[in-house]
């Protein structure tokens, strides 16, 4: 038996739960429609970057014999990973079909074009040419000509035009428009107590006529195909160029990986279909028929008609410790603050960066950048300090998988604002979330302040993240968090750090450290535990330990959301470890780690996961929680998060993503019982 299970198997069990959400129905009925898109974009993210790395073993001869965790081969897991994928597309078009007909039970109808009255088509031919038609354009498909390079991404359509008893045919492709002003569903004018909605893709077929018009044809129809390409980033290693430069020349790459899927609509004429194989120079085994419509991922984005029919998300609470309109630097003057986001405001980090763009005492401010919301107010307070008189100095990560275009961005409003602009070696990502202000006059009594976080400085996704957020004005802190950006300018630099574990040079080293520490307990006879909530645990080493912590008495709790390769329960193995995820509302983000330490509990947030890329090409940043009021917080918390018996799934069950049972116990779901935690605690600290 293979000690741990497969990473990439694990994944699949995680996007399986997310499919469990979108067919539970205690969940809102529109929220399991858009958990169908979180299922859908997860799927296409998966082929796109694990998928693809896997094939592109199987086929490097010297690869084809490597055992890969669970004993498998490249090609063996690729083999296993297809039928799963296809096992989840049928699970996933059955729960939609059911979805869709709750919606119209509700009064809520997605129709295609033939579903139409007449009112209907006038706006969607109105629509069309309003809106859609100056960004279709066709692209003729010929047997000798190379075919023009279509970006995955996109939603596309084959045209089949037929005339003549001998049904001649010419084919073309199109790109469906999908953006921002021309969004995937349009709501149309509908009867009262109805609400009809349509794709954008349908109100194209319906007017293919107005865009091949100048063509003779009897019969036009059009079939919908997307692709996935390899999202494998390679840079140049010539020292001729930038990282930005070599950047932009990746994305172009990325955009013209080989495509590693096409799923196309299963009634695309043969001939039509076999064309388009052969152009794109795909394997039988890269092909896939499908449904009507694809890149559903789009759900996420489907209109919100009834607001009934939506999550309820409750008020976002302010942090107890700040009051509003006071400054925040005079509070982390007198204490630290932990926060937990989306319970409580982000708002609090975009204000304590406004206060550092503004306050007289602040001289310099050091963050570093991952991923950032569209129209982002830590870039807008960032370039506000600039513009202020303050060093200013970003760390801007190119690499955040999926996020380089728009990140490549953001260097050029920063840089334009004043802000000095750094970007690590593309060995070496940045992944710590940190922010250092500095101020001039220590003397005077004024002090600097370091934020440490586990989620990225996102206003958008803190909304729907659970995360934590640390404020502190420790000294130790505050000449760590310099020594960590020191080292960011001058990569030979190299640091010890007093309390912070920072990747890739010494948290590996201290976790084991730790986890030696509760076994070295446990053969004491002392009381010995290690809680750890984090997205993923897939490092060999780490798991090792946790096993090894296990078999000697540790008792180890794990909440993992995602990819976890160590089996909970199993005789012999790992009897004193349990593990569970938790798939609900919001998206479990959050990285912590509770060590009992003989009593004097050590808690740890962290940015990193127990991953081999995070602890050992990363950089990364875990926190001490000092405080014991925090420290109780947080394991309130875990233990809140632990109790859940509504959406906790026992990872002991990967196959079957079991729910851990309520037995004779109150139901328990954590995330409406944290939300209740912090409303107490804030109006116990009002009194």
């Amino acid at each position: 038996m293979d000690s741990f299970y497969n990473r990439e198997l694990s994944w699949l069990a995680f996007n399986r739960r997310v499919l469990q959400e979108a067919g539970d129905c205690s969940v809102p009925l529109m929220q399991r429609l858009r958990f169908l898109g979180i299922y859908s974009n997860n799927n296409d993210e998966f082929i796109k970057v694990r998928l693809a790395k896997l094939i592109r073993m199987a086929r490097n001869g010297k690869s084809k014999k490597t055992l890969l965790p669970g004993g498998y081969t490249a090609q063996e897991l690729v083999s296993l990973i297809d039928l799963d994928i296809s096992a989840g597309q049928r699970k996933f078009t059955e729960l939609y079909v059911r979805v869709l007909e709750e919606m119209a039970q509700e009064g809520i109808h997605v129709i295609d074009e033939t579903g139409l009255n007449e009112e209907q088509k006038l706006f969607c031919r109105k629509y069309f040419l309003d809106v859609v038609s100056r960004r279709v354009v066709p692209l003729f498909l010929y047997k000798t000509v190379r075919l023009p390079f279509l970006p995955d991404n996109g939603v596309y359509f084959a045209v089949c035009m037929e005339s003549g008893e001998g049904r001649k045919r010419r084919f073309a492709i199109l790109q469906v428009p999908v953006n921002s002003s021309c969004p995937r569903f349009v709501t149309l004018p509908s009867k009262k107590g109805r609400h009809d909605v349509i794709f954008l893709d349908d109100i194209i077929r319906l007017c293919l006529d107005d865009i091949f018009f100048m063509f003779t044809y009897e019969r036009i129809r059009a079939f919908m195909f997307k692709l996935v390409r390899d999202a494998s980033l390679s840079l140049d290693s010539g020292l001729d160029k930038s990282l930005l430069e070599k950047m932009e020349e990746g994305l172009e790459q990325r955009m013209r990986g080989k495509p590693v899927r096409f799923i196309y609509h299963r009634e695309m004429p043969d001939d039509l279909t076999q064309l388009l194989v052969s152009k794109l120079k795909l394997k039988d085994d890269e092909s896939e028929p499908g449904r009507r419509y694809h890149m559903l991922r789009d759900l996420m984005r489907f209109p919100v008609i009834r607001q009934d029919l939506e999550s309820k998300r409750a008020p976002t609470l302010v942090h107890p410790s700040i009051t509003p309109r006071s400054s925040i630097f005079h509070t982390i003057n007198h204490q630290d603050i932990l926060m937990a986001f989306p319970y409580q405001g982000f708002d609090h980090v975009i204000d304590f960066l406004r206060e550092a763009a503004i306050s007289p005492t602040a001289s310099s401010i050091h963050i570093t950048l991952y991923r950032l919301a569209s129209d982002s107010r830590v870039v807008t307070a960032l370039t506000s300090a600039a513009k202020n008189g303050k060093k200013v100095t970003a760390y801007v990560e190119l690499l955040a998988r999926f996020d380089e275009e728009r990140n490549v961005n953001i260097i050029d409003t920063l840089q334009g604002a004043g802000v000095e602009v750094i970007h690590a070696s593309p060995a070496l990502k940045v992944h710590c979330k940190l922010i250092l202000v500095q101020c001039r006059d220590q003397k005077s009594g004024s002090k600097s302040y370091v934020y440490v976080g586990t989620g990225n400085f996102n206003e958008d996704t803190a909304r729907i993240y659970s995360d934590f957020g640390l404020l502190t004005s420790d000294k130790a802190f505050v000449g760590d968090a310099r020594a960590v950006f020191t080292f960011l300018s001058n990569m030979h630099h190299r640091f010890v750090c007093k309390k912070l574990l920072v990747s890739p040079f010494d948290m590996r080293r201290q976790l084991g450290k730790l986890i030696a520490n509760e076994i070295s307990n446990a053969k004491k006879n002392k009381q010995a535990y290690i809680w750890i909530k984090c997205n993923s645990i897939t490092d060999a080493k780490m798991a090792g330990m946790l096993y090894h912590a296990g078999k000697n008495n540790v008792a180890v709790r794990l909440i993992v959301r995602g990819a976890c390769i160590i089996k909970p329960q199993f005789p012999r193995l790992s009897e004193n470890i349990r593990g569970i995820s938790i798939m609900d509302k919001y998206l479990e983000h959050a990285r912590l780690m509770i060590f009992c330490n003989g009593g004097d509990e050590t808690v740890y947030i962290s940015s990193a996961d127990l991953m081999t890329r995070n602890l050992d090409r990363r950089v990364e940043v875990a926190a001490p929680v000092q405080d014991k009021r925090l420290k109780k917080e947080l394991k309130r918390f875990f233990e809140i998060q632990w109790s859940d018996n509504t959406k906790a799934r026992d990872l002991a069950s990967l196959d079957t993503n079991s729910y851990v049972p309520a037995g004779n116990s109150a139901q328990i779901r954590a995330q409406d019982a944290l939300y209740a935690y912090y409303t107490n605690h804030e109006h116990e600290a009002g009194q």
